[in-house]
């Protein structure tokens, strides 16, 4: 019996096995992988032409473009030596005790083999390697853009997503910040991308998607190819508009003088905040939880080697370090938010008051779109219809006059709301402006107040500085409705008394502040006092 694409040439003989002419490309899989080669090539053809008529991009055909059609054109390439080969060795197994031997024969002079190897080298050469090449470039520059990072996995990634594109890096690709240049970050990205590509077809990431610092590339190898600690100098001016939850939404501005400050002497005095970084030495701290916001343990390392540890757990600072998270300091520590900011509903009314997105002549408005905002909604269509009921519901039912002759004022303030509210509260993803805390200043979250709270000390009984001039200090006026400035220590609206001990964070929640009896009554206010109070030293 005779193997299919097999035909003997000569009879058995004493001296050794028969020889056969064998067809090795005449088998299912080979031809299955001739097929998935035709096939893909169609596509990638007509894929090239939608690209080229096509007005905009669109990251889902992008994928099938860039990475499935490329991908089933490679698998096709695979199958046809494979089949191949399985067919080669199943002509050599043993048949009635014997090997059948099998010999290839590559002979150009013959016409038919010579145009069967003119067909497949033009077909390799002038169609498949160009696409597969051509497809691969594109391919490798499309899962470093930002449609592909932000917008493929739309659910997964919305909140990190949406949140970049309101940021002021919104025109820096994510790769330049999560992978950098060269092949060993690209290569572990790639590895951790793969992995979180299984865990959304399986539906096992998840929710909220925890903060990436840890995994960041370290900030001088990113951050500092464009910004340059030590190059920073002076002052920075900045001025913060708030309004009060009151009737008229009173306006109020806080302008402060952020000591940037730097360490090239060429350019300016060495001091300020940048000084983590531009500082000589290094600086190190331990983190007991996964967001990086409770740090017990701090060491400042010299370039002599001496080393000052700092610690707010009570602990002598010989003893052995607490468990949890090492890292040495860098910009993400503090800019941790950079391209991912979540405004809180506070924040969110304040700005499109101040820029005129909401009337701020409508009374009361800033004390309801905050409650409005800060509602449980199961997702965002319940939440703009929430917003819009609340609101409307506020103004018909109190100021029936206003809702009337107000409707279009009233109207662009609900869609404003409907905007802040898809912004930063993403309910699928349980994530909202408490989730990933900014570490930059410390009024709705602990922030520069983790270390400088006065509280760690070092085994030289010094304590990291709580004094507020250290980084800032404030421009207040002389007097009402003055043009006249004078520095100073930061003055609150109202007279804060013993709560000048508290962080501001635990009044400031970036929602409504808690009323005197949601802490007075629960005991909560001694005990947050005796735990987590600073007492600034500028004051």
């Amino acid at each position: 019996m005779v193997e299919p694409g097999i035909s003997p040439e000569a009879p058995p003989h004493s001296s050794g096995a028969p020889t056969a002419s064998v067809a090795l490309w005449d088998n299912l899989l080979s031809l299955l992988g001739f097929f998935v080669i035709a096939t893909s090539i169609l596509l990638l053809v007509t894929f090239a032409l939608f690209v080229a008529v096509s007005p905009g991009t669109n990251p889902y055909v992008d994928v099938i473009g860039y990475l499935v059609i490329p991908g089933l054109l490679i698998v096709g390439l695979g199958l046809v030596p494979l089949g191949m080969v399985i067919k080669y060795w199943r002509v050599r197994r043993r048949r009635g005790g014997r090997m059948v031997a099998v010999h290839l024969r590559i002979d150009l002079t013959d016409r038919g083999q010579r145009r069967t190897a003119i067909a497949f080298l033009s077909i390799t050469f002038f169609i498949m390697l160009p696409l597969v090449g051509v497809s691969s470039y594109h391919g490798y520059h499309y899962t470093d853009s930002t449609e592909f990072c932000a917008q493929v996995c739309h659910a997964v990634m919305e909140p990190q997503g949406t949140a970049y594109a309101h940021s002021p890096h919104a025109r820096v690709t994510c790769a330049e910040c999560h992978i950098g240049s060269g092949a060993s970050w690209f290569v572990k990205s790639k590895l951790s991308g793969t992995r979180q590509v299984f865990a959304v077809m399986q539906d096992t990431y998840p929710r909220p998607i925890p903060p990436a610092i840890t995994e960041l590339r370290p900030a001088r190898e990113t951050c500092e190819q464009c910004h340059w600690p030590a190059k920073f100098f002076g002052s920075q001016l900045k001025t913060i508009v708030h309004f009060s939850p009151d009737e008229k939404n009173t306006r109020r501005e806080v302008r402060m003088l952020v000591k940037t400050g730097g360490a090239d002497r060429s350019i300016g005095r060495v001091e300020g905040i940048h000084m983590h970084m531009a500082l000589s030495g290094r600086i190190e701290y331990i983190a007991t939880d996964d967001r990086l916001q409770e740090i017990p343990w701090v060491r400042y390392v010299t370039d002599a080697g001496d080393e000052l540890i700092y610690r707010s757990d009570g602990r002598p600072s010989s003893d052995p370090r607490p468990e949890g998270i090492l890292r040495g300091i860098d910009c993400m520590d503090c800019h941790n938010r950079a391209a991912h900011l979540f405004y809180s509903p506070n924040r969110a009314v304040d700005l499109f008051l101040s820029v005129g997105r909401i009337d701020p002549a409508l009374p009361f408005v800033k004390r309801e779109a905050v409650a409005a905002l800060t509602q449980d909604y199961a997702s965002s269509a319940a939440a703009e219809a929430g917003i819009a009921e609340w609101m409307a519901s506020f103004y018909r039912g109190n100021y029936p006059a206003l809702w009337e002759s107000q409707q279009p004022a009233i109207q662009r303030a609900i869609d404003a709301l409907g905007e802040a509210y898809r912004r930063s509260v993403f309910p699928h993803m349980k994530v909202d402006w408490r989730t990933y805390p900014d570490n930059i200043g410390h009024l709705t979250s602990p922030g520069c107040l983790r270390c400088h709270d006065g509280r760690h000390v070092n085994q030289l009984g010094q304590a990291i500085s709580s004094d507020c001039n250290t980084c800032h200090t404030f421009l207040n006026p002389l007097g009402e409705g003055e043009t006249a400035y004078q520095e100073g220590p930061f003055v609150h609206s109202m007279d804060l008394n013993a709560h000048r001990h508290l962080r501001c964070d635990q009044c400031h929640t970036g929602g409504t502040l808690p009323l005197c009896r949601d802490c007075h009554e629960s005991g909560a206010w001694l005990e947050d006092r005796g735990r987590q109070s600073f007492v600034p030293r500028a004051e």
